[in-house]
């Protein structure tokens, strides 16, 4: 009788162990990125000696995991244009974002890249972005070739983790250049903030001490 109490237990342990890490990772298998619903005022500042452009945000409101200030930013659509210091109404949209407005199937990669631009200059970022959402020439500098070739062989399935870098998409409209920003994917990735795993794995502990008590109940008789 104790063998078996013993198993039961074991047993219950294990599926907590299961159902709390198995939920929660499907939570985290995109970036858990909190973004505003409303259009945000953007205003883009050209040139920049670290990347394509600085994006200014304002009139984003409080509780997300964006915020008023400079930005960090890239172009991912060369057919259209933007003007320098003119203020645009955006939506912001996860590039893993099934609505993103801007669907592309190498998000992943730009993602990669992002997050792996040791060398090289913020010219040979940008054009190995190029590559793979805007038409795909591949670049001309070493550097941003390598990018690329580092990109097709490990950037494929690619995920930020808590305290890399994703692409936020900045959507003002059909007719105006897509701008996308850098920002830093939330520790809510590791713990999500309406986390249904740990929800399950603590009924499943209640259980595990309910079985417990009952095997100390059988062993008082």
């Amino acid at each position: 009788m104790n063998s078996i109490i013993t198993r039961a237990g074991l047993a219950v342990f294990a599926l907590i162990f299961l159902v709390f890490f198995t939920v929660n990772s499907v939570y985290a298998a995109v970036p858990n990125i909190n973004l505003p619903s409303e259009e945000v005022t953007l205003t883009i500042q050209y040139p920049s000696h670290e990347c394509y452009y600085y994006i200014w945000l304002s009139d984003v409101p409080p509780g997300y995991h964006v915020s008023n200030g400079r930005y960090i930013g890239w172009c991912v659509d060369e057919h259209h244009y933007i003007y320098n210091g003119r203020t645009y109404r955006a939506r912001m949209y996860s590039s893993y974002d099934p609505a993103n407005p801007h669907p592309d199937e190498d998000w992943d990669m730009v993602n990669y890249i992002l997050n792996n631009n040791e060398q090289g200059t913020w010219e040979d970022v940008q054009d190995a972005i190029w590559f793979f959402v805007d038409g795909g020439k591949y670049p001309n500098s070493t550097a941003a070739r390598a990018m690329v070739d580092d990109a097709l062989a490990n950037g494929e399935g690619f995920v930020p983790g808590p305290g890399q870098t994703l692409a936020v998409i900045l959507y003002i409209d059909g007719s105006t250049q897509i701008p996308i920003i850098e920002v830093t994917v939330p520790i809510e990735n590791v713990v999500p903030q309406y986390p249904l795993g740990t929800v399950i794995g603590l009924v499943a502990l209640m259980a595990a001490f309910g079985v417990f008590g009952y095997k100390r109940k059988i062993l008082r008789l």
